[in-house]
């Protein structure tokens, strides 16, 4: 028996001849998926997209990389130098809110009706964010927001959405529509800035495929983009604060500093085992130490 509501929808072993999903990055991101990225504001979520969106334009795979940007104002990129980086790059077209003539979910259903079967192959998107396009606490605009999304991935596009957590930054704000209906979901913490890097852990925390945590570290002036050192990685939120702060201490002490002096500097006491303990533990990854011969105080520097 023949439906008319049958033709041209039902599969066939030809729809399966498609292409292998592209890894842009092990065990992260693959092409032709959607991926969101929360955090609480301030932790980089703008950066890591810049080192994303170079990193990907970079492959033979990607026409275009189209950046939505509905969050930051031009004196913002500007102070950014997006006008010296992004988009000087010839397959990144970053869109501004600023040159919008609608709001951004119009902008957004106007991209929907070009999300037709294949015309989105080779083309990545990031959104950002959420909150700029809907009420993320009204489920009838985060659904539509979702399924034009999804739409926009089934027509070939690979989409990376940023997104914002909860006030508390225990976890993702707004309805379970950002948890079940992207491919992989990623909490993203800041771990440190050493100069001009950051660097950045990322934990799965809802997936459908197989993906792993990942670190990665932006560089905020070239925008290249590195898996993380194992060092910051592993670091714990004291010991990144003990290093930031260590740090900044032995950048202005050339000569280098004596451990009790260092440790009052960076408010320890000299009998505090664990920051003793800590400032050990990097020593040759972040500073050096130095002693004369044996009895005499040992000497911290910072090594460039």
């Amino acid at each position: 028996m023949s439906f008319n509501f049958l033709d041209g929808v039902v599969l066939s072993p030809d729809d399966f001849n498609m292409d292998e999903n592209v890894a842009f990055i092990d065990d992260f991101l693959y092409s032709n998926s959607v991926t969101l990225i929360y955090s609480p504001p301030k932790q980089g979520k703008t950066w890591l997209g810049y080192g994303l969106s170079t990193t990907i334009a970079k492959h033979e795979s990607v026409k275009e990389v189209i950046y939505l940007d509905m969050d930051n104002s031009l004196n913002t990129l500007k102070d950014r130098a997006v006008n010296q980086t992004l988009i000087t790059n010839p397959k990144i077209e970053y869109v501004s809110n600023s040159k919008l003539r609608c709001t951004p979910m119009e902008h957004l259903r106007e991209i929907s009706k070009e999300a037709t079967v294949g015309n989105f192959e080779g083309i990545v998107f990031f959104l950002e964010t959420t909150k700029d396009y809907v009420d993320t606490d009204s489920k009838s605009q985060s659904e539509e927001f979702m399924k034009i999304v999804m739409k926009m991935r089934d027509a070939g596009a690979t989409i990376i959405i940023m997104h914002h957590a909860t006030k508390s930054g225990s976890t993702i704000s707004g309805v379970q529509v950002f948890i079940n209906s992207p491919d992989n979901v990623y909490e993203l913490v800041q771990k440190a800035r050493d100069k001009n890097n950051l660097h950045f852990m990322l934990t799965v925390t809802h997936a459908r495929s197989l993906v792993k945590d990942v670190g990665l570290s932006v560089n905020t002036k070239s925008l290249k983009l590195e898996k993380l050192d194992e060092v910051y990685s592993t670091m714990s939120t004291y010991e990144e604060e003990f290093v930031r702060k260590t740090k900044s201490v032995l950048e202005k002490a050339k000569d280098g500093m004596m451990q009790t002096e260092l440790l009052k500097a960076v408010g320890h006491e000299k009998t505090d085992k664990t920051a003793r303990d800590t400032l050990e533990k990097y020593v040759d990854k972040f500073w050096s130490k130095h002693q004369e011969k044996k009895g005499r105080p040992v000497t911290y520097k910072l090594i460039s």
